[in-house]
């Protein structure tokens, strides 16, 4: 996750971005940054929030639009076992599952509440990190969307980085 931002940094010859991180930070990034390497969980959110700071001024929509384009990106090639989903439930499962191997501590619960709605509840994540639950929202309405292949509206109605204890997200679709 972290090589995509750390891609993004290096790319922004201003230096907008590095001024947004910590020495520790820059030491972190300062080698080959691999794939298949853990680093620590600051340096992640650190470059994430520097990357949307510089590149999307942190305006919600654009943050949700990169979101989704991730969304679709990821589970069209990496993860496109996930399209074999037939129902937004289903697909949401596949998310969790993927999240899980992600990061250490986060739940992600959902609850159907009609045919055509679902409550996706997070919780046990950082819950000031705003920006990665914007891009996340966007990443799941995409998901859902490539599932059920139908347009899905999604409004945050808990925050937590405003001092709710989990961040909601609620998505329709018709």
């Amino acid at each position: 996750m972290l090589v995509t931002f750390v891609k993004a940094i290096k790319a922004d010859k201003t230096g907008a971005c590095e001024k947004l991180l910590t020495d520790e930070d820059k030491k972190n990034i300062s080698t080959l940054v691999l794939a298949s390497k853990w680093y620590p969980f600051e340096t992640y959110k650190n470059c994430f929030k520097a990357v949307c700071q510089v590149n999307a001024g942190k305006k919600p929509d654009v943050l949700r639009e990169w979101g989704r384009m991730a969304g679709e990106t990821t589970m069209t090639t990496i993860y496109k076992t996930v399209l074999n989903k037939k129902d937004a439930e289903s697909a949401l499962g596949a998310f969790q599952q993927i999240v899980k191997n992600v990061y250490d501590s986060i739940t992600i619960e959902k609850k159907m509440v009609s045919d055509n709605e679902i409550i996706i509840t997070i919780t046990d994540f950082d819950p000031d990190f705003e920006e990665w639950y914007l891009v996340g929202m966007g990443w799941i309405e995409r998901t859902i969307e490539l599932v059920i292949k139908k347009e899905v509206k999604s409004e945050i109605i808990e925050r937590s980085w405003l001092g709710a204890p989990a961040t909601v997200f609620k998505m329709r679709w018709s």
